[in-house]
């Protein structure tokens, strides 16, 4: 049965779990914080709808757009726009599809933001907790049946999550009328287990628990990367790009991803889904207020992206751009990240010392490339200081 699946194919999207008719597939991590599927065969019944639906070990049917339609855009309320990882086209989407008595459905963090999941949103409270960047993976079990009843009741649904979680919700229920998607442009999804040891070490040098966390905060700008946290003690953590382990753990060291996602299946035209969204890297152009406050890449892949779009054009700010103006900012688009040399120590090490010393010992020497980061941004800052 599906417990026999590679490594390299499984992305833990967690949909043969929701669609086992006899309960009899769980979800248990490695060694590394991946779920993979475990299988009870004495509830099993050989339906074998696990493995027919996997959309991991079957093609799809994918009837999306060649060439998409690619726009950079940015909501024209700035406290969205400022309060969003990108430029808040995501809120913009989903806002208006609750007011139309839709629902949506994307990840929040759990109560104590070690971890993240799937879930159900109804209005713009929820919204707000499914707003802005997790980066690592979302536990996603449950929801697949979830939106099936919405729609089986009538109910439009908009969903967002990974393209790989896209597909597996296509698996699941179809190509129905009232189902919706939007995806991101994934560089790939990060273990739950690193994620946790990055905030729990946290904790501990605050002597605190973390009650808020902030991924690709803004005050510093949307190109910083930046990440805040905010301690029960009032103490709080903010660094960003370069002197962040995490995000050069994940960005420069490709040191905890999946490793599905080493071999993944989506960085392809046609999308999965009717929309992707994400970062607008590498856009020219722009004056310095926009660079600062954030640029979103909004990707129309088919008629029901269009459809979306045109629902709310109002409430955004929108520049006709190509793909490869994304793709040239935005390399993981189209392309795999590739597993850190060093990944599988990583882990060895996280078992045996703290989260930024486990990164500090693995971090393969992109010291030089920083330093050229640094010293172009110091650049520019002069550059725009001058007066011409």
């Amino acid at each position: 049965m599906i417990d026999i699946i590679n490594k390299c194919e499984c992305t833990g999207c967690q949909m043969c779990e929701d669609i086992c008719p006899v309960e009899a597939i769980s979800f248990f991590p490695d060694e590394c914080g991946f779920w993979y599927p475990k299988v009870d065969y004495q509830k099993c019944v050989k339906c074998q709808k696990c493995i027919n639906t996997c959309p991991s070990l079957n093609s799809m049917k994918n009837e999306n757009y060649n060439n998409p339609i690619v726009f950079a855009g940015w909501a024209k309320n700035k406290n969205i726009r400022l309060s969003s990882t990108s430029g808040g086209a995501y809120y913009v989407f989903a806002k208006d599809f609750l007011e139309k008595n839709g629902i949506i459905a994307g990840c929040v963090y759990s109560k104590d933001y070690k971890s993240a999941y799937h879930t159900l949103g109804f209005d713009e409270s929820d919204l707000i907790k499914i707003m802005g960047s997790k980066y690592f993976q979302s536990n996603s079990s449950g929801i697949y049946k979830d939106i099936k009843i919405q729609l089986s009741e009538g109910k439009k649904v908009l969903f967002c999550g990974a393209p790989c979680q896209s597909a597996a919700l296509y698996s699941f229920v179809g190509n129905h009328p009232n189902l919706y998607t939007v995806d991101f442009i994934c560089r790939g999804v990060n273990s739950p287990k690193a994620y946790r040891a990055y905030i729990e070490e946290q904790e501990k040098k605050a002597n605190a628990t973390v009650s808020k966390v902030h991924l690709k905060d803004k005050r510093k700008g949307w190109q910083s990367l930046a990440t805040y946290m905010q301690f029960s003690n009032g103490k709080e953590y903010y660094k960003y790009r370069y002197n962040d382990w995490w995000i050069k753990g994940y960005i420069q060291g490709n040191l905890f991803m999946r490793e599905a996602c080493h071999h993944c299946k989506y960085k392809n035209i046609p999308r999965v889904s009717d929309i992707t969204i994400g970062d607008f890297w590498g856009i020219d152009g722009l004056s310095d207020e926009d660079m600062f406050n954030g640029v979103s890449a909004i990707i129309l892949n088919s008629c029901k992206g269009k459809e979306l779009l045109n629902n709310v054009k109002d409430s955004l700010v929108l520049n006709r751009m190509s793909l490869d103006d994304v793709s040239n900012g935005n390399p993981c688009l189209l392309n795999i990240a590739k597993k850190g040399k060093n990944r599988d120590n990583f882990f060895k090490d996280l078992d045996e010392m703290p989260f930024s010393k486990a990164v500090k010992s693995n971090y393969d020497g992109t010291f030089k490339e920083e330093i050229k980061n640094i010293l172009k941004t110091i650049r520019k800052e002069i550059f725009k200081s001058k007066k011409w």
